[in-house]
């Protein structure tokens, strides 16, 4: 669904945390370029990460003079600005806009594939992206004045980056940098463009009655070949399909939904994690822990115990 939000509008920051201290093999999994290695005019920073688990939620912030664009190209991840709830799915883009407070409402940074890119859009009398002042002082307007936080991005959007992040890997000549700032450019327009649609489609309606056996069946894990016949479309087909219109493999989906139900089941007293394991089949308590682990960042016991994640 889309979310429409007066995301613009600045409020004050709670008490804000210190810096997230990363461990080396979350690090290793992240890409990320700052203003003092791009040279380009605003750009402040840009960032990549693939996880494939889970890791410690952000912490509270703010960027008292900058735009973050966020786009998740794979997974779903929970965010909170101006302490309301966003859920994104792969495909989504995202804002944040100058001096918003914003964290990840207690959840983990998920598994998935997510990009960012920083702009500083103050002061407003500094240059953007090589542009003349009268140009930059338009895109600074319009990028202050995107109404939708939470959309769906244009089709094409993770190449794009790609093309960006691979032109800003070693920035070379100003002639280099300028071509890359030429494709930020083509980006911003392409986040104004999917900001004024404000779509967010629902799935049709065969990924929808597939959606409905998943949630219907929790005990069982079924193979991207008994779901494809399910909606009478190829294994291949159907694939392609569902990640397209629900932003994750369908394996992947499956084992998000059991284990959000595991997570019911563990708040349950007397619960035990074998018990809740065998009873979503799992072949084994051994793999029940792995699979919540990589998605949550904790293991089911230390879920039981309230644990926070990494």
């Amino acid at each position: 669904m889309s979310r429409s939000t007066k995301s613009n509008i600045r409020r004050p920051a709670r008490s804000l945390t210190a810096a997230h201290v990363m461990t080396p093999e979350q690090q290793a999994r992240r890409f990320e370029r700052f203003e003092r290695d791009l040279g380009i005019p605003g750009l402040v920073e840009i960032g990549r990460y693939r996880y494939a688990t889970a890791y410690g939620g952000l912490r509270l912030r703010a960027h008292p003079d900058g735009l973050e664009i966020c786009f998740l190209a794979r997974g779903q991840q929970t965010y909170r600005v101006n302490d309301e709830i966003y859920r994104l799915r792969g495909g989504d883009q995202y804002l944040v806009f100058p001096g918003e407070p914003h964290d990840s409402a207690g959840m983990p940074e998920e598994k998935g594939v997510l990009y960012w890119i920083f702009l500083k859009l103050k002061p407003t009398r500094q240059p953007l992206l090589f542009l003349d002042a009268a140009a930059s002082r338009a895109l600074r307007r319009a990028l202050l004045g995107m109404r939708s936080r939470h959309f769906a991005a244009e089709p094409g959007t993770r190449e794009l980056l790609d093309e960006i992040f691979a032109a800003l890997q070693h920035p070379g000549s100003g002639l280099d940098r300028i071509g890359a700032a030429a494709l930020v450019l083509r980006y911003l327009f392409s986040t104004l463009r999917a900001s004024r649609r404000n779509r967010r489609t629902a799935p049709s309606s065969r990924i929808q009655r597939c959606l409905a056996y998943i949630v219907a069946n929790p005990t069982e894990l079924p193979t991207v070949p008994q779901l494809a016949r399910l909606v009478q479309l190829s294994p291949s087909r159907f694939k392609a399909r569902f990640r397209e219109e629900v932003g994750l493999p369908p394996r992947e989906h499956v084992l998000r939904q059991k284990l959000g139900v595991a997570q019911a089941e563990l708040r349950r007293r007397g619960a035990t994690v074998t018990a809740v394991a065998h009873g979503l089949g799992f072949s084994s308590s051994q793999y029940f822990a792995t699979v919540f682990r990589r998605f949550t960042g904790l293991t089911p016991s230390q879920y039981q115990a309230g644990g926070q994640g990494r």
